[in-house]
């Protein structure tokens, strides 16, 4: 239903649904929008967890109400627990005074920890009151307060660790653990690379009022076999430096000299002189471009012997051959036509019709 669909979230927030991953997670995301238990969301740094937990606020019964996000790592234990729970003190009129934490401000809403690695122990014990009473305690003060709020933690760390290390609160873990939602790194959806890219492209050039630079195959190409380790918060990073300088070369250049590049092929020559397999490459100009299509046909030849090793360790089952490597399942298809590569004993071309993909 979403497939290569752009779903607004706010005016400045989108999710993109185009590959089974984030469609599987836009499923969840809507089964954990139905009710009001806590949600762990796990994943790399940039790969969209926030995002995730807006979208599910959105699809919520609370989108109306406030979501509120508060980065833990980014303050010290005292201030976190004002920042969170408020605190008051006795004013000298005797009444008490004093200031309303994030929980009472998000009231009917939605709050997200992130970076919930970092909550000191004393704030943890806090947070499982609340969890557990649905009242809070301002800091400094005595009476509770009812405190109606959806509560959201990411992380990029390994929770589970924490808690055998004593860094987290083993009950806290248990109830924030109930229902993760991880959200799968970037190069684990590479298909949807071109549709990101172009959307991203969009929105900066209408922000700073400049034309749309054209995405050529080869540049998208060169985005999909990169593994992007910085997830989308790099590849929007790229996409404002293209956007600076317009240069098609320099671009794909910058991917393949990244260390997330496929290694087989990366620069044509290093700083010796020699080129990406070792021979001099300072001969006459018909002997560079030969060595080229030396290399070119060695990166052919590995690339069909990996992908035909592939398909015979899975009984030429495409699907499971597309995941051992690491590709998307159009992609592989579109491999296994280029090197006419056939099951054993068929004699056919491989055809999935007239857009190249089985229909299964």
């Amino acid at each position: 239903m979403y497939e290569g669909e752009i779903e607004q979230i706010s005016d400045e927030l989108y999710f993109v649904a185009a590959s089974p991953a984030t469609r599987r997670l836009r499923t969840q995301a809507e089964l954990l929008s139905q009710t009001d238990v806590p949600v762990l969301l796990t994943g790399e740094a940039g790969s969209g967890k926030r995002t995730a937990a807006r979208l599910i606020h959105a699809l919520s019964l609370r989108s109306s109400f406030p979501f509120m996000t508060v980065k833990c790592s980014a303050l010290t234990a005292d201030l976190l627990e004002i920042e969170l729970f408020g605190y008051e003190y006795g004013g000298g009129n005797g009444r008490p005074e004093g200031s309303v934490g994030k929980f009472e401000q998000c009231t009917k809403g939605t709050m997200l920890l992130d970076e919930f690695e970092a909550m000191p122990v004393p704030v943890q014990l806090r947070l499982l009151r609340l969890l557990e009473t649905g009242e809070l305690v301002r800091c400094g003060g005595q009476e509770p307060v009812r405190a109606d709020v959806r509560l959201m933690v990411a992380t990029a760390n390994d929770l589970a660790a924490a808690t055998s290390e004593k860094r987290l609160h083993k009950e806290l873990f248990y109830r924030l653990s109930a229902f993760e939602l991880r959200v799968p790194p970037l190069r684990e959806r590479r298909e949807e690379i071109p549709l990101l890219l172009g959307h991203m492209m969009s929105r900066l050039t209408r922000r700073y009022g400049v034309p749309a630079p054209r995405l050529s195959s080869t540049l998208l190409d060169a985005c999909q076999r990169y593994s992007w380790p910085g997830n989308l918060r790099e590849l929007e990073s790229f996409a404002k430096r293209y956007l600076a300088r317009t240069d098609e070369e320099a671009a794909v250049r910058e991917l393949q000299e990244s260390p997330g590049y496929p290694g087989e092929i990366k620069n044509g020559s290093g700083g010796n002189g020699k080129t990406a397999n070792g021979i001099a490459g300072n001969g006459p100009g018909e002997e560079r471009s030969s060595l080229k299509s030396l290399v070119r046909t060695a990166k052919w030849e590995a690339e069909r012997a990996a992908i035909a090793a592939a398909l015979g360790e899975t009984n030429w089952n495409r699907k499971a051959a597309a995941r051992l490597l690491n590709v998307s399942y159009r992609a592989l298809l579109y491999k296994i036509q280029e090197y006419h590569l056939v099951p054993p004993g068929d004699s056919l071309s491989v055809s999935g019709g007239g857009n190249g993909v089985e229909a299964k």
